[in-house]
């Protein structure tokens, strides 16, 4: 058995969810594109969008989701709506629809009903997995479907070279991100879009921060514009359960099997509105940015940060011989970051270094799995609550080194 045949088979067997089991009568579709999308209380216009945007062989797995409490009319209606399509097969509350030309295949999956509802406390997170899961388990039975699983959201615009894509990815890439722009919402409102982009922006002064302090985490974590190989999202065992951050650690996780590749050029757009369907991330930041008197009040982290950020990474490559020399890992480091550092637990990691690692450039993997995209996060935050304090996102563009001039407008 292959590896991939080995990942696969635990995935389905230990980790995927039960609604998997249903897809054993599944007709044999053939999709040579396969993407998921988590649907709460949004309205038909999405899947209307995708049919006229896409006409070749392609699986969209919706899954029609809320939390416990009284059912949202527009999740009803959806549902009702792809109900008008033809009906190709169905098992319990999984439905395959096509669309009026057979170019496209629906998989709905009916989260939302009575006794069907998903726990709040694991939201979008297994809105996603059981998406992808039963991606996974239709791609199992068809070897000659595609080898990625896209994930995307309802208020996403895709282009029409996004599955196209996908094929310029290095052979090595585990995942794919695509770069997101936020566009006006319907309603028109200024102020939505005026706050939505401000904090676009922090998340691209991040991102190029973390980039040019030379992080191998450097890269967009947004739910709506990645996509992962399906051996790969088998190995880290499926999205988490979370309500929301669920993108954030699914990459986290990836980026420590390969490379996540970065699709410039691919830009998905994002409808700005409102949200509170997670209780952290855009929506709620967001709201917090449209209750300041001013947008240009919203203050991120000081470009200092990445700093002292490029600092203790530019160090790692040291570390090898500082302890084949029985001296401190962290020799000649700035005093607050091996503080910092220590504070982390960062001396688990040495022991473990002196009795399994025997070469220089493994110690620098090792080092980069333990300082991780979420030891990277609470390491710029830790810098934040001790030396350097959050400043206007406008003073943090133009202080910036890393940051082109063009960009800081």
């Amino acid at each position: 058995m292959t590896v991939v045949n080995k990942a696969l088979t635990k995935y389905l067997r230990t980790y995927a969810e039960p609604e998997c089991v249903a897809l054993e009568s599944f007709p044999p579709i053939s999709p040579r594109h396969i993407l998921v999308i988590p649907a709460f209380r949004e309205t038909t216009e999405f899947a209307e969008r995708i049919s006229a945007t896409f006409d070749s062989d392609i699986l969209i797995i919706v899954i029609i989701n809320q939390p416990d409490g009284e059912e949202e009319p527009l999740n009803r209606r959806l549902m009702n709506f792809f109900h008008q399509c033809p009906l190709v097969w169905q098992n319990g509350n999984l439905s395959l629809f096509t669309d009026t030309g057979g170019a496209l295949h629906w998989l709905v999956v009916d989260r939302f009903s009575a006794g069907r509802t998903i726990d709040a406390k694991q939201g979008v997170g297994l809105a996603r997995k059981l998406g992808c899961d039963l991606a996974v388990a239709v791609m199992a039975a068809d070897r000659d479907s595609t080898s990625w699983i896209c994930s995307t959201d309802a208020d996403a615009t895709l282009p029409r070279d996004y599955f196209n894509a996908l094929d310029s990815c290095p052979t090595d890439a585990v995942a794919a991100v695509f770069s997101v722009k936020h566009t006006a919402p319907e309603s028109g409102d200024i102020q939505i879009l005026a706050a939505t982009v401000q904090y676009e922006r922090a998340l691209n002064y991040y991102t190029a921060g973390l980039a040019w302090a030379g992080s191998p985490y450097a890269f967009p974590t947004i739910g709506s514009a990645l996509a992962v190989r399906m051996q790969a999202y088998c190995e880290c065992r499926g999205f988490p359960r979370k309500p929301g951050g669920e993108d954030f650690y699914l990459l986290n996780k990836l980026a420590k099997l390969g490379r996540v590749h970065w699709l410039k050029n691919t830009v998905i757009s994002v409808t700005a509105r409102l949200s509170d369907r997670a209780p952290f991330g855009t929506g709620q930041a967001v709201k917090k940015i449209l209750d300041l008197v001013e947008p240009a009040e919203f203050v991120y982290y000081a470009p200092q940060t990445f700093i002292e950020l490029r600092t203790w990474i530019h160090h790692i490559s040291k570390i090898w011989s500082l302890i084949q020399s029985h001296r401190d890992p962290l020799e000649n480091l700035p005093p607050h970051l091996q503080g910092i550092l220590m504070e982390a637990g960062i001396d688990n990691l040495w022991a473990h270094i002196r009795r399994q690692i025997d070469n220089p450039k493994r110690c620098e993997i090792v080092v980069h799995h333990w300082f991780d995209a979420f030891q990277t996060l609470k390491f710029i935050r830790r810098l934040q609550d001790l030396r350097y304090p959050a400043l206007p996102l406008d003073k943090c563009l133009q202080l910036a080194p890393f940051i082109r001039k063009s960009s800081r407008e």
